[in-house]
This record gives C-alpha cells, sequence and structure tokens, in this order.
C-alpha cells in the first residue's frame, strides 16, 4: 500500500514538473488567432430581424463594391474573385435567363411587370433553410426620363456568411 502511495507522489510531482517544463507559452499573436477561431465558431443566437438587418447591411455593401469597379456585371474575373472572398454567389438575373431558381423568377417578374419603378429598391428573400437572395434592380433612364428594368444584380448568400459578418 506504501509503495502505491509512493508510486503515486512520484507520477504526480512528474506531471506537475513535465507540465511546468513545458510552459504552455504562446506568443500574443498566437493567442489572439485562438480566440479569434473560437469566437468564429462559437453558437449565436440571432434573430430573424437580425438576420434581415445584417444580411441587407451585406448586401449592400458588396453591391456598392461592385458598382464601383463593374456596373455592367461582365467583369466575371473580378466577380469570381469577390465571391471567394466573401463565401456568395453573384449572378445578372435577366429576364430571359431560363437557369434562374423558382424565387428568382418572382422576383425577375416583379421587376418587370410594369409600374412605377421609381419606388422599387433592394430586396431579400429566404432561399431553402440556409440562404437568402438579395436582389438589386439595374435600371436605364429613357430618353422621356422614365425608367426601364434592366437586369437585377443578384447575391445568393449563406445565413452563415451573414452570421460571420455580424459584429458583436
Amino acid at each position: 500500500m506504501e509503495n502505491l502511495l509512493l508510486h503515486m507522489r512520484t507520477i504526480v510531482i512528474f506531471s506537475l514538473l513535465l507540465v511546468c517544463a513545458c510552459g504552455g507559452s504562446l506568443s500574443s499573436e498566437q493567442r489572439k488567432k485562438i480566440r479569434a477561431n473560437m469566437e468564429a465558431k462559437s453558437i449565436k443566437k440571432v434573430s430573424d430581424a437580425e438576420l434581415t438587418e445584417a444580411a441587407l447591411a451585406f448586401g449592400r455593401s458588396l453591391t456598392k463594391i461592385i458598382e464601383v469597379r463593374d456596373k455592367s456585371l461582365g467583369n466575371r474575373k473580378f466577380l469570381d474573385s469577390l465571391e471567394r472572398i466573401s463565401g456568395v454567389q453573384i449572378l445578372a438575373m435577366q429576364p430571359s435567363d431560363s437557369q434562374l431558381r423558382s424565387v428568382e423568377k418572382k422576383i425577375i417578374e416583379a421587376y418587370t411587370s410594369g409600374g412605377d419603378l421609381s419606388g422599387i429598391g433592394d430586396n431579400l428573400q429566404t432561399m431553402g433553410t440556409d440562404s437568402l437572395l438579395y436582389t438589386k434592380p439595374i435600371m436605364i433612364e429613357k430618353p422621356d426620363g422614365s425608367l426601364e428594368f434592366q437586369k437585377a444584380l443578384a447575391i445568393r448568400i449563406p445565413k452563415k456568411q451573414v452570421i460571420l459578418s455580424m459584429k458583436e
């Protein structure tokens, strides 16, 4: 019995020495990275209103970048790099596009249905259970001053990206 206690004490002392010898020291940069990783992977409770507000802000910020660099949506290389950086899909939705999903077709129908187009702004719709669709119409002004729908800038945003973009 005494032999067993002596062995246990030896093991405990050896373990403490081992832990102390390792030091477990991390640089401040390593600690910051670990904290950032832990925060990114933590569970956040977000209301629908907060998610909607954050998704609109996220979509609008991407739209501003696109309008400055590629208003015509023709520079696919630029859009591809923006997609990779932000974790979204960016596309130009046109009425003649047969590849559109049902939600996207309904939005195009709403934009092209006529009526007063001056009050039409950006839009946010749910796509399935884990994605959102941000759209903004791109209009051209006719010589008589009226507006005509040309196409819509569409950004398919995973809800995860919206949540990660939220600041606490």
